[in-house]
């Protein structure tokens, strides 16, 4: 899988991949704004893939295979600089490939981006990821990856028209060190 910006000539997979997965991400994704359509979305997508990373808020990456499938789409967002150090991490993976590895790919990589240093790499110090109690793959995924419980935000998102209770997951720098050590 080759993780990479979002693109113009994304929009039909992007398209393709949302109408596949319109119920499964709308169980853990908030919901899309009335009335809009996927290709409104997916050029919104765009603009915030790019302006984002020019202003160093948002990392948004998708993942592609070699067959030309979108596999997920893997963010980090709301970075914060100074004495924070930190940004929280999602991910959204496509139903044609769940259980193929592919998540714990992304998210390993985007945390790779997120802790290696400065210019290479981000130079954060934490990486949060808030998870819905019922959403079982995403729970599995983030413990493979290397979050730790931190506890629960009681009705912290607004998702499938009702406020959700979330785990919170954290990753600091110097455990993905140790765990990035011991693959070695």
């Amino acid at each position: 899988m080759l993780l990479r910006p979002l693109v113009k000539g994304d929009r039909d997979e992007f398209i393709r991949v949302h109408e596949l997965n319109v119920e499964h991400f709308g169980r853990w994704s908030p919901a899309v704004p009335p009335g809009q359509t996927l290709d409104e979305i997916f050029q919104h997508e765009l603009v915030k893939a790019h302006s984002g990373e020019c202003e160093g808020t948002t990392l948004r990456r998708i993942g592609m295979l070699d067959d030309g499938r979108m596999a997920g789409v893997f963010v980090l967002s709301q970075i914060f600089r100074g004495p924070f150090l930190s940004c929280y991490a999602g991910w959204r993976v496509n139903l044609e490939v769940c259980g193929q590895g592919l998540g714990t790919e992304g998210v390993t990589a985007l945390l790779d981006a997120a802790f290696t240093p400065l210019p290479v790499g981000l130079g954060l110090h934490r990486v949060q990821a808030n998870v819905i109690p019922t959403n079982a793959p995403s729970l599995r995924l983030a413990e493979k990856c290397g979050f730790r419980r931190e506890g629960l935000a009681t009705k912290y998102l607004e998702i499938a028209g009702e406020w959700q209770d979330h785990v919170m997951f954290a990753k600091l720098a110097d455990e993905h060190a140790i765990v990035n050590q011991v693959k070695n």
